[in-house]
């Protein structure tokens, strides 16, 4: 029968060639005998608990209920901690819901169902930084500048300027990044728009005897000209 000088105890093996029986065989041999091993064991156990209780103690004093201060700490921590848990939750159930508005508007059949879904994700989206996409003051200080002239110019004035001035992505206003997945443009742009309309109707509606029909013709072609007209493109499989 094969005697080995080894000891098995559970999973660790315990004798001369292994780690623990050569650990247990150089403290016997540097503490003289078992008993000052123990010792010394006790010792190291001992001391290591006492600096534990010395770090722990104090902070463990500060939630006793004879201390308001550390209730109060506890009482910030355990609030501040709930409150992160729910802004991530409510972060993490508005981006489910805009992903499944983006899917309804991916698989939009009609116009309706598609205009209803980016309105609802229109809703669920946190409010973007117009900025970041146009120049809202060069369009602000137009708008400004048109409405002045409107109101103080005569209808020459309107038309020298609109040959001027008409550019059609004024500010980077046409930005796709500004207009994705939106119904409607920003406010800025849409009364910057809407200036723009009235001030034409204004020039091609005049009775005036300022102007004769000739130069309201030729103004409307230099402008359509200038600013350039839409057109919609469709490849060969789309068409």
């Amino acid at each position: 029968m094969d005697i080995s000088n080894e000891a098995n105890v559970d999973s660790f093996t315990i004798g001369p060639s292994s780690i623990v029986g050569r650990t247990i065989a150089f403290r016997v041999l540097f503490c003289k005998s078992m008993g000052h091993f123990r010792h010394r064991l006790a010792v190291v156990l001992m001391g290591s608990l006492s600096a534990f209780r010395g770090v722990v103690g104090p902070v463990l004093s500060w939630f006793h209920p004879r201390h308001p201060q550390g209730l109060l700490a506890m009482v910030t921590i355990i609030a501040f901690l709930l409150k992160r848990y729910t802004n991530f939750k409510t972060r993490a159930e508005m981006a489910y819901r805009r992903k499944f508005w983006r899917n309804m508007m991916r698989s939009a059949l009609t116009y309706e169902e598609w205009s209803h879904a980016a309105k609802m994700l229109e809703k669920e989206s946190p409010k973007m930084n117009e900025a970041e996409f146009y120049d809202v003051e060069l369009v602000r200080n137009k708008l400004q500048e048109l409405r002045q002239r409107r109101q103080e110019g005569s209808l020459r004035d309107i038309m020298f300027c609109m040959r001027a001035d008409l550019i059609r992505n004024l500010g980077n206003m046409c930005s796709p990044e500004l207009h994705k997945g939106r119904l409607q443009v920003p406010k800025l742009i849409k009364e910057y728009i809407d200036e723009v309309t009235t001030q034409l109707r204004m020039v091609c509606d005049s009775d005036s005897e300022e102007l004769l029909l000739e130069e309201k013709l030729s103004f409307m072609h230099e402008t359509r000209h200038a600013f350039g007209r839409t057109a919609l493109l469709l490849s060969g499989g789309a068409s």
